[in-house]
């Protein structure tokens, strides 16, 4: 009854847009409010937008202001907005993305992005790229349950640190399991982390590249330590960006060299490993 009622909604909203003579549709884009934190550090981010064109092509567009999209209405189309600051050097990619699913986050002629929108929009194209040799067809997204899928991620059933920040789990590996034997949400977890120690040592104030995870400090003289994964993760504080994985990380200060004798210009370790 609950998604029979969403779809209802959603062919009602669907009605209101604006249609072409293509049989596309313009849909305005509504980005979220990023947050405090990163306002307060950042300011306000400008934002690369990523869909699937009516062609069927992936598209991008970089812009401060909300764009408008043309869509098919009969298609299933994951949007995913990264906020980026190329004042600051934060690029694209180095933070999670906002997103929304088609038609699932319609009202009227707007598309409202949020931040839990982001994992499923990225869900969604993990496993379309997954399903491509998938010996099943029902595993495509297309025939994913996304109104389920939406709802397990705040399920009680997970443990509580993936349901406060659901980017703690390895999506595309999650993709790639559910393409080759099925959906379990037994397989939705955290990576693996282990503790590293950064000798960068200053007072600051981080945040992470997560929109749900919370700032933290770091006291004057001590190391900075954090629990790390196989993947790649961002930190940013008033004095620079630090990137860092199991057993490498790079320091690029925003200051000038000697600025701060605590914080490099720039500083890494890079065993084994190297960043994009």
């Amino acid at each position: 009854m609950k998604y029979c009622l969403l779809l209802c909604c959603v062919l009602l909203g669907i009605c209101a847009c604006a249609c072409t003579e293509d049989g596309t549709a313009l849909y305005e884009i509504e980005f979220p409010s990023i947050p405090e934190a990163w306002r307060e550090l950042l300011g306000e981010p400008r934002w690369q937008v990523e869909w699937i064109s009516p062609q069927g092509a992936a598209s991008l567009e970089s812009c401060g202001n909300a764009p408008r999209l043309a869509l098919i209405e009969e298609w299933t189309n994951p949007i995913i907005a990264y906020p980026f600051w190329p004042e600051q050097g934060v690029w694209s990619g180095m933070m999670k993305p906002a997103g929304a699913l088609f038609p699932f986050d319609v009202e009227g002629s707007r598309i409202r992005l949020s931040w839990l929108g982001g994992v499923e929009a990225l869900v969604y194209r993990e496993l379309a790229s997954a399903s491509v040799h998938a010996d099943k067809e029902a595993r495509l997204p297309i025939y994913f349950n996304w109104p389920r899928f939406r709802e397990l991620l705040s399920d009680l059933s997970l443990k509580e640190e993936v349901r406060n920040d659901p980017w703690l789990v390895d999506w595309k590996t999650v993709c790639l399991q559910i393409a080759q034997s099925g959906f379990d949400k037994r397989r939705i977890v955290s990576r693996k982390t282990e503790p590293l120690l950064i000798p960068l040592n200053a007072e600051a104030c981080w945040i992470g590249s997560s929109p749900f995870a919370l700032a933290f400090g770091q006291a004057r003289g001590e190391s900075l330590r954090l629990e790390v994964s196989s993947a790649i993760d961002t930190y940013v504080c008033a004095e620079g960006i630090l990137r860092c994985t199991q057993g490498a990380w790079i320091w690029q200060s925003w200051n000038k060299a000697g600025d701060n004798p605590a914080l490099p210009s720039r500083d890494y370790q890079l065993p084994d490993s190297h960043f994009p």
